[in-house]
């Protein structure tokens, strides 16, 4: 009875053992560190306003393009156009709080977080393309994007769009005088909202996702923008006169969250911020070489350009725009530019 016992308790013993052994994982294999084909990438979100295959999601998607590359897959950035995250506000406070990683806005939506950032939309500031170009090469550029830092969000880099000009329903516009009562919408910029009341329009701050509409019902007159995103955005539909005043040039910021890129290694915080710097000059060459296709598009689709009499007559009357901007922020980067004419 004793050895049958005996017997059991040790076929027991064999059966634990046993169990024991399968139970114990394998030895798990080395990821490979950073870029293994066996790690999963790190994903992250890019919100913008605009329309699928228009300026902002194809700076959107170089940027894309670039990370992915240039980090092996260890980045994933997923797109989300036509304002799927927030619009304006909405997705830069997202992106403060880490909501959102990455985001491209219009540059001038800055200005709400960081007023000195405004100097960017002073009228007739640039003098012309080769004068932008000379600025986003400067270093006086990085200086001027790390104005954001401050309010959680790093500006890797900024996309020239063109000179804005003026559309409208009602007549073209030569000089100054033929501003005189027009209800035009501009963009929620105090800057913006100063240099036409300054030129004697009556402004209208609004929405860009709300411009269409309001053109189309006749609540506004005319509406100022750039030659490609006049044509992009169908606007020939509701205006028919184009007037090249040039007034601002425009420009689309690429941003990320600070505290996001301050985490990574400098290595990697090199590889976003080049990136956000070579795609910017990629498409802004496209921006710019497209101008004069835009145009001729447009005219073809029944759209009148004019050029105004004398552009210093509109220059001369928005000299108190300069003098209540100065009234609150130092003239650093306002004469650091005009250096660069």
């Amino acid at each position: 009875m004793k050895k049958s016992l005996r017997v059991v308790g040790l076929m027991l013993v064999m059966v634990l053992l046993f169990t024991a052994c399968a139970s114990t994982p394998e030895p798990a294999a080395s990821d490979g560190g950073a870029g293994s084909d066996t790690q999963e990438p790190i994903v992250m979100k890019l919100g913008h306003i605009a329309a699928p295959d228009t300026a902002y999601d194809n700076f959107a998607h170089e940027f894309k393009r670039l990370v992915e590359e240039r980090s092996g897959g260890k980045y994933e950035i997923d797109i989300y156009p036509a304002g799927q995250l927030g619009v304006d506000r909405e997705l830069m406070e997202s992106l403060q709080v880490g909501n959102v990683e990455l985001t491209i806005i219009t540059a001038s939506d800055i200005n709400q977080f960081v007023p000195a950032a405004a100097v960017q939309d002073l009228p007739y500031l640039f003098l012309d393309w080769e004068h932008v170009e000379k600025f986003l090469a400067s270093d006086l550029s990085k200086e001027f994007y790390a104005l954001s830092d401050e309010v959680g969000m790093t500006t890797l880099s900024f996309m020239p769009r063109g000179f804005r000009h003026l559309t409208s329903n009602v007549k073209p516009v030569y000089s100054p005088a033929d501003l005189e009562n027009l209800k035009i919408r501009v963009a929620e910029s105090e800057i913006y909202i100063d240099t036409f009341k300054a030129l004697g329009a009556n402004t209208q701050a609004m929405a860009w996702s709300e411009v269409f509409t309001a053109l189309q019902q006749g609540t506004i007159d005319a509406h100022e923008n750039t030659i490609v995103t006049t044509r992009d955005y169908k606007i020939n539909e509701v205006q028919k006169y184009v007037s090249e005043t040039g007034h601002f040039f425009a420009f689309a910021a690429l941003q990320m969250n600070k505290d996001l890129l301050e985490g990574m290694s400098a290595e990697d915080q090199d590889l976003f911020r080049t990136a956000g710097l070579d795609a910017a000059v990629a498409l802004g060459k496209v921006q710019k070489d497209d101008e004069a296709k835009a145009k001729a598009e447009l005219e073809s689709l029944g759209m009148e350009f004019n050029a105004v009499n004398d552009p210093k007559e509109f220059e001369a009357l928005v000299t108190p725009v300069y003098d209540k901007f100065l009234e609150d922020n130092d003239g650093y980067f306002l004469e650091a530019i005009k250096a660069l004419y």
